[in-house]
């Protein structure tokens, strides 16, 4: 599948080499492409990859993926063209933060509040046939591939209004290496599964930790 990424940070990168890895192409969409450091990962990555702008990366992919900082979210959707979304599965991996990082207790900030989702946003960003999954926001880029832990298989939520995008999702969710995928409704569940990401990062703060994820448990 041709897959295009909107976003060149840890996320966006991790995503991008673990797609490759499973056979697909992809364009990496950012504001510098130029920047030697991405074009050296590029051609580290080989000819499964391209670097260009987030409208490049909205034309080529069949399927987005948005893994931008929230603060600069709607103006790469803006650059990228709205258009360009129009009959695709978009996968949301932003969670709605301040960007300033933890506080003293180690809480991030949801500048959308708990009424309203960055899920939900972007759904109403993009054309109403654009189908809006999210996925991949409460977990640390260093384990979004093959996630491994010694206790268990972590499990991954998803939310989205199109049953057929959700199916897609989980099949590339597969690939990645997740077999724990909990189905957690419709994108307004969004505003819940959002504020895990405030969880994980306190628990890391305050444990000096990145390798922890959450499980379902089930009877």
């Amino acid at each position: 599948m041709k897959i295009g990424i909107l976003g060149s940070g840890p996320v966006g990168l991790t995503l991008g080499k673990g797609l490759i890895q499973t056979g697909h192409q992809i364009t990496i969409g950012t504001r510098n492409p130029a920047r030697e450091s991405l074009q050296q990962w590029a051609r580290h990555q080989g000819d499964q990859v391209a670097i260009g702008t987030f409208r490049h990366a909205a034309e080529f992919g069949e399927l987005i993926l948005i893994c931008t900082s929230w603060i600069g979210t709607q103006k790469a959707i803006e650059s990228a063209g709205i258009w360009n979304f129009k009959n695709k599965t978009v996968v949301d991996v932003t969670n709605p933060v301040d960007g300033k990082g933890p506080d003293e207790y180690g809480r991030l900030n949801l500048v959308i509040g708990h009424n309203h989702s960055a899920g939900e946003q972007i759904q109403a960003w993009l054309p109403p046939d654009a189908s809006v999954v999210k996925a991949l926001s409460c977990i640390g880029h260093e384990h979004m591939l093959l996630p491994s832990f010694q206790e268990g298989t972590p499990t991954m939520f998803i939310a989205g209004n199109n049953p057929e995008a959700k199916h897609l999702v989980r099949k590339l969710l597969h690939q990645m290496g997740w077999h724990d995928i909990a189905d957690m409704g419709r994108i307004e569940m969004s505003r819940n599964i959002e504020p895990l990401s405030v969880l994980w990062a306190a628990y890391g703060f305050l444990n000096n930790s990145r390798g922890h994820a959450f499980k379902l448990l089930k009877k």
